[in-house]
């Protein structure tokens, strides 16, 4: 009988550890984060990816802890084509109900570069959905995101750190509205029409903003962005006449390769301001080198996080005691499932003690009827299970390993892990 004790991983980088250059190699999107998935599953029995614009974060479960480190750094370095020397100095590693802990934090909004953000447990979500799809996820890392998905909805439920409206968006808000003196009549681009996309044009909207134009792929998605905040739909053949009409342009899209480039911002005769929200970034890096552009990448949104972490740092205290509370549970779950396995194992090995002396015993009572030897061996069965009863009890109740091996040595039971 095989018994596994699960050592759970992760493996990340986020904004405290790597600048924007460096994640954005690292993140999974679209196919990739599918094929991903698909790949991960090939070396490790449970693992999923959580990939957003601030981290990339790898969860495995096996049954060596190092082995299951070793395994993810080889994917991520196969997948991203990055050596593991570049790969570890970017990265933390947590294992154990350090990994649990982290995860917990990272639902609560505590380690978002915007404290408290909501989005964070939606990418969760869908992290895990797509894991499930996928199944490259089993019962501890499903029932690990599970409990992560409710320590978020506490946290926000339980503390003021909900009070805490500042996101991404209104960060980048923030932001132009201080590089520009203001918002009002602006005209504005918005490259994308996502989530991200979405609650930007709203915010923009609502800080006076006249002139709305969203630029994205499929237009039938442009158009109801742009109904929703009284904006202009444009297909991406009318990304340059956009960004040229423009005083503001925000970069809000999914893509592996720069879209807006240098020469979408040729000739300018008025100043530009591009905020690029994107990981990987959609906006061509050499475009802060044109006259009279100035570009800014989810990093620069970091002074506004600051200050809105300060504001809100008297409800750290009361999430982490939220969340040491769900690790602790969580390590209960862990220890309970290894009761029910250490039931298993006793019964497995009191059934082939039953069996063996039986089929001893029924070859000697040969004579006996059917009928007969059905009753020798419901006599077995029934007085395994009444002996079994108390062992079972006490599995069942108590989490001490030490009774708990002290029960399985006595039942020849050798192999269990601790």
């Amino acid at each position: 009988m095989q018994f596994m004790t699960p050592s759970i991983v992760v493996v990340g980088s986020n904004h405290e550890y790597a600048p924007v250059e460096v994640r954005e190699q690292l993140a999974f999107a679209g196919d990739h984060l599918t094929h991903g998935l698909a790949a991960l599953q090939r070396r490790v029995p449970e693992g999923f990816i959580l990939s957003t614009c601030n981290r990339t974060e790898i969860y495995a479960v096996g049954e060596d802890a190092l082995q299951v480190e070793q395994e993810i750094f080889a994917f991520l370095c196969g997948e991203h084509r990055i050596s593991e020397s570049q790969l570890r100095q970017a990265s933390y590693v947590f294992s154990g109900s350090q990994a649990v802990d982290h995860l917990f934090r990272v639902a609560s909004g505590l380690n978002s570069m915007i404290l408290g953000e909501p989005q964070i447990l939606t990418q969760i979500r869908e992290a895990l959905d797509l894991a499930r799809e996928t199944q490259s996820v089993g019962p501890i890392l499903q029932r690990l995101t599970l409990d992560a998905l409710r320590i978020g909805k506490r946290a926000r439920t339980e503390t003021d750190i909900a009070r805490n409206r500042v996101s991404i968006a209104h960060a980048a808000v923030d932001l132009a509205e201080q590089e520009l003196g203001g918002l009002s009549g602006v005209p504005v681009t918005i490259l994308g029409a996502g989530k991200m996309a979405t609650l930007t044009a709203k915010l923009l909207r609502a800080r006076g903003v006249s002139t709305i134009r969203i630029v994205n792929r499929s237009v039938d998605r442009a158009r109801e962005l742009a109904e929703n905040v009284g904006g202009i739909a444009l297909p991406m053949t009318a990304l340059e006449d956009a960004v040229s009409a423009s005083d503001l342009v925000i970069g809000a899209a999914m893509s592996d390769v720069p879209v807006i480039t240098s020469a979408h911002v040729a000739w300018r005769v008025e100043p530009l301001l591009l905020v690029d929200l994107s990981v990987p970034r959609v906006i061509d890096q050499m475009v802060g080198d044109m006259p009279l552009v100035t570009l800014r990448d989810v990093d620069a949104l970091d002074p506004i996080a600051e200050e809105s972490r300060r504001q809100y740092s008297a409800e750290v205290h009361k999430v982490e005691v939220l969340v040491d509370e769900a690790t602790r549970g969580y390590a209960e779950w862990v220890e309970s499932r290894k009761g029910a396995q250490a039931i298993m194992a006793v019964r497995a090995r009191a059934g082939a003690l039953r069996d063996q002396e039986l089929e001893k015993a029924l070859r000697r009572l040969q004579h006996l009827s059917p009928r007969d030897q059905n009753v020798v061996r419901a006599m077995a069965s029934g007085l395994t299970n009444k002996l079994l009863h108390q062992p079972v009890q006490e599995l069942r109740s108590n989490t001490d390993v030490g009774e708990r091996n002290a029960i399985l040595r006595a039942f020849g039971v050798t192999d269990f892990p601790d």
